[in-house]
């Protein structure tokens, strides 16, 4: 019934002029005050346009509707950081994150708001939590096939995408029955599989161990494919270098550096 108006707020929106768009918006909500998108996208108009407490209310009514709303908690919880209500804010991210275990944004947030509350050590944590969340989201849409595209080596001097992709290595293949671990090739094999191209775009096989168990081995593709993936999503710079903020912060200086130096050098 109100679908009509919302379309129209969308463009509007699109076009950032939320003083117009929330007007259609709360048109939409006196027709059918069930339409959830209404609420959260007129509490998003709000919070652009600086109004916090409308932001809130009509976020909270959205997350009321559709209780599996991620991105709703997740805004909610901005509004609320904005309003330096850190344990509500702490609380709709912890939502968000509940709802989408791979929502890295609830994580970045979630993080910085435990930042501005003081509790360095949960915001380590959870910058750390927002990075494995982002590379689990993107080994899932690997798919194995020859098909893939061969992404070459790149000389990175940064190596904490390196810990990143092996642990995603671990997550995946734990998820499948039958494999008991994972390998990765030596250097020589590395540099022969470049070279030949012998497994195409796969990015990783099974093979049987010394002790006949079946292993995942990761082939190089899969760390390059990764690596560029990272390179191209902004939010990996982003959660690295605020991780590196939060290690200055505790007097980790070298490792406040590797983590500066890896946000630059992913930066897309």
């Amino acid at each position: 019934m109100g679908q009509d108006l919302i379309d129209r707020a969308i463009e509007l929106m699109r076009g950032q002029r939320f003083g117009e768009a929330l007007p259609l918006l709360r048109q939409a909500i006196d027709r059918d005050p069930s339409l959830w998108n209404a609420w959260y996208m007129a509490g998003q108009c709000c919070r652009f346009l600086n109004d916090i407490d409308g932001a809130i209310s009509y976020l909270t009514r959205a997350a009321r509707l559709k209780a599996d709303g991620a991105a709703i908690f997740l805004a909610l919880g901005i509004a609320l950081q904005l309003r330096a209500q850190w344990a509500e804010a702490v609380e709709a991210f912890q939502r968000a994150i509940d709802i989408d275990s791979d929502y890295e944004l609830a994580y970045n947030s979630l993080a910085l708001t435990q930042k501005k509350a003081g509790a360095l050590e949960k915001a380590l944590h959870n910058y750390d939590a927002g990075a494995k969340a982002l590379v689990r989201r993107l080994v899932k849409v690997m798919q194995n096939n020859r098909n893939s595209p061969i992404i070459k080596h790149r000389e990175t001097a940064g190596t904490l995408w390196v810990e990143y992709a092996s642990y995603a290595a671990v997550y995946m293949a734990s998820s499948v029955e039958g494999i008991s671990g994972i390998a990765w090739p030596t250097g020589a094999q590395a540099m022969e599989e470049e070279r030949t191209k012998s497994h195409a775009g796969l990015y990783w096989i099974d093979v049987p161990n010394d002790k006949g168990e079946t292993v995942r081995l990761f082939l190089p593709n899969y760390l390059n494919t990764l690596r560029e993936s990272l390179r191209s999503d902004s939010s990996y710079s982003s959660l690295i270098g605020n991780r590196g903020t939060i290690l200055e912060l505790l007097g980790r200086q070298d490792d406040a550096r590797q983590h500066f130096d890896e946000a630059i050098e992913f930066q897309p």
